[in-house]
């Protein structure tokens, strides 16, 4: 079973994944293609602009959030225009025959504080989108008209364009296109829209370029990364249609959500709308917002997702208690020791009966090496004699494996982490802390990751042995540390963080076990 983020979407077949080249349009008259307009939108959470051309967004940025932890670092900018200037929330409406209207000249008709409206004539067919800002929230509204005074009838989709650019290869699973369709979440990271999958690549069934179509019942389309999201929600979403088109580069994507073409005749009008939000992967926020938007948040495996969400409730009340996010880790992972503690006991003691069984084990796999049903009959019967179940010390560890991964996507998908300080050089819990740099090797120099592997050696001495051979034991004691801690290398700190104090904790709960079995013995 996979995860939301890692489904990958079906791909229709199609002439191509890019997004169609059209010439632009003749300016509307009233509009000065040479210098568009720019409409400024400002609000307590943000702040937008729109261009005349296209007529659409050519910026949001985000009061409350600051794009790196530096201190000229400015807001956070969540519209990324496509190469040829194209805006989002564009309406290319190819099917009209008049271009490229994402590169056409608009005219403003009006604007205030939370409303602009804007227009494009040519050919008998007028264009207008009204746009309506929500001042308390990182909502928007927009409404796109079309009128028919030609002689001819026009078959619009109404399709809304929002293009999203790839920033950098560590964020490549972090930057997607988005959709729930069917009630399934489909993502795929930018860079690979319109090539083929893995398994197309490795049978070669698939020779051309691939356009992720979905069509009916979609809640959302998305431009997100891992903290941020730009969602379109249609407000037919039975009549919807949602593409993923490449850009010219390969770093470059589009979400593009239409609707199923009307015949619009001579003398007749149609519109459609689309909620837009812009701003934080907020669980509490999106939930609001309705349309299932609170599914833009990776929680992991569905049966997951109750425990990400009651991890993360508690990770905020441990943040209200002591207002420091790292100390809120480390309350957290106590918290979740205590409650695990009768389990991992009871498996520790398991392991440590059949580590006490080994000699007697070995006897009687030598006494009847050729009698393997004889073996096993004799085995079962110490087992039951000395009151070991040999499944003991696995059982805990499975029953808390659902806990380590709510856990996980709970710090994981949490945007309170995002530039959260914990203490010293750490200044971001949601990104891998650093002190320096080897300057011969150029890497990084990570305290957390160094001492989480120097725990698990600690941990791994302390664990009683049990069937495997000593020299298996002994390289599985070197194996396991390093290749944890090249892993966590790359991590947040932030999770090193929870899994350090996890060890420590476990390494203090065996040798209080192992004292208070050596005293009763």
């Amino acid at each position: 079973m996979a995860t939301e983020s890692q489904r990958s979407a079906e791909a229709a077949p199609a002439a191509s994944a890019a997004r169609p080249k059209l010439a632009p349009p003749p300016p509307t008259p009233g509009s000065d293609e040479a210098k568009p307009q720019i409409v400024r939108v400002e609000t307590p959470l943000y702040s937008a602009e729109l261009s005349t051309r296209g007529a659409g967004l050519t910026s949001w940025k985000l009061a409350k959030y600051r794009d790196s932890t530096a201190k000229d670092a400015g807001p956070v900018e969540l519209v990324t225009p496509g190469p040829n200037g194209e805006v989002a929330l564009a309406t290319p409406f190819p099917e009209l025959g008049l271009g490229d209207l994402a590169l056409a000249s608009f005219r403003v008709v009006s604007h205030d504080a939370s409303t602009a409206v804007f227009e494009y004539t040519a050919g008998g067919l007028t264009v207008r989108k009204t746009f309506t800002f929500e001042r308390d929230r990182y909502e928007a509204r927009l409404a796109v008209e079309l009128r028919n005074d030609s002689p001819q009838t026009v078959t619009p989709g109404f399709w809304v364009a929002w293009p999203m650019v790839q920033r950098g290869a560590p964020k490549y699973f972090d930057e997607r296109l988005a959709v729930m369709h069917e009630g399934s979440v489909r993502r795929i990271p930018v860079g690979s829209v319109g090539d083929p999958g893995f398994i197309a690549k490795l049978t070669g069934s698939s020779s051309g370029t691939l356009t992720p179509t979905f069509e009916g019942d979609i809640d959302w389309v998305a431009a997100e990364s891992r903290y941020f999201l730009a969602a379109m929600v249609p407000d037919l979403p039975r009549e919807a249609i949602a593409k993923f088109l490449r850009g010219e580069e390969p770093k470059e994507a589009d979400a593009s959500l239409g609707f199923r073409p009307v015949e619009l005749p001579s003398s007749h009008s149609a519109s459609r709308e689309v909620e837009i939000y812009v701003g934080p992967k907020d669980l509490s926020l999106l939930t609001e917002m309705g349309s299932h938007l609170e599914r833009t948040v990776d929680l992991g495996y569905t049966w997951v997702a109750p425990l990400t969400r009651a991890f993360t409730a508690l990770l905020h009340i441990c943040y209200s208690v002591i207002p420091n996010y790292g100390v809120a880790i480390i309350l957290l992972t106590v918290l979740v020791r205590i409650a695990t503690a009768p389990l991992t006991t009871r498996q520790m003691r398991s392991m440590a009966k059949m580590g006490n069984l080994q000699p007697r084990i070995k006897e009687l796999q030598e006494k009847y090496a050729d009698n393997r049903s004889r073996q096993s009959q004799e085995m079962m019967k110490l087992y039951k004699e000395s009151g070991v179940n040999p499944l003991g010390g696995c059982l805990p560890i499975l029953l808390q494996f659902p806990v380590f991964i709510g856990l996980y996507y709970a710090l994981q998908s949490s945007i309170d982490l995002r530039q959260a300080p914990f203490f010293g050089w750490i200044r971001d819990l949601s990104a891998p802390e650093q002190v320096g740099i080897l300057p011969i090797l150029d890497l990084p120099v990570r305290i957390l990751p160094l001492v989480m592997g120097a725990s698990m050696v600690l941990q791994q001495r302390l664990t009683p042995s049990t069937s495997m051979d000593p020299a298996q034991a002994r390289m599985m004691m070197t194996v396991m540390p390093v290749m944890f801690t090249v892993l966590f290398y790359q991590f947040p700190s932030g999770l090193v963080l929870y899994w350090l104090v996890s060890n420590l904790l476990a390494v203090g709960h065996q040798y209080w076990l192992k004292r208070s079995m050596a005293v009763a013995k």
